[in-house]
């Protein structure tokens, strides 16, 4: 008779183990990070970027190294001589390392006083390769992260552009030197 109780109450124990709730059945379900795509404005307008491209690494007017990471939105490519063709959107952003050796990865922040650590980034919605001018919107503050990932980069940009507006987004992907 114990032998069955002991059964029976090990085989309850078993049940109930089986049927309880996962832990994380409560939490909040997060919307996925998307990448390569820039958000600004009212934060409902957005574009998609399709590459990168970088300069090597070289002395700058500040303490700082320069090295400069062209953006490529849709509509825009390089051409055999390594020149930007086409209309779309186009970032423009200046990173300050350290090293002339290597683009460093690490946090920037955005300023103008070219120091190590510092970065700039202006965005043109309408760039086109053809025209004359292009106009361009910069970002006032905010941080720049870039990381290792894979065989390539993640950029994350989180700042104020200079109508007050948010302005933030992941590139991820190769940033191909320009030889």
């Amino acid at each position: 008779m114990m032998k069955k109780i002991t059964t029976l109450l090990f085989m309850a124990a078993a049940l109930v183990m089986t049927t309880s709730c996962d832990s994380d059945d409560d939490l909040p379900v997060s919307q996925p990070i998307q990448v390569n795509t820039f958000c600004y404005g009212d934060q409902t307008t957005n574009f998609e970027t399709i590459g990168a491209i970088r300069e090597e690494p070289q002395l700058s007017g500040g303490t700082g190294v320069l090295t400069e990471v062209t953006v490529l939105g849709d509509g825009l490519q390089l051409n055999d001589m390594d020149e930007i063709e086409g209309a779309g959107v186009l970032m423009q952003i200046n990173f300050y390392g350290n090293s002339v050796d290597n683009f460093q990865t690490g946090l920037y922040q955005i300023a103008n006083t070219e120091e190590p650590a510092d970065a700039s980034l202006s965005y043109s919605l309408d760039f086109d390769s053809t025209a004359m001018f292009n106009t361009s919107t910069a970002l006032e503050s905010g941080f720049i992260r870039v990381e290792t990932y894979q065989t390539g980069y993640a950029i994350t940009v989180d700042g104020l552009d200079t109508n007050g507006d948010e302005f933030h987004g992941v590139y991820l992907g190769n940033v191909a030197l320009l030889q």
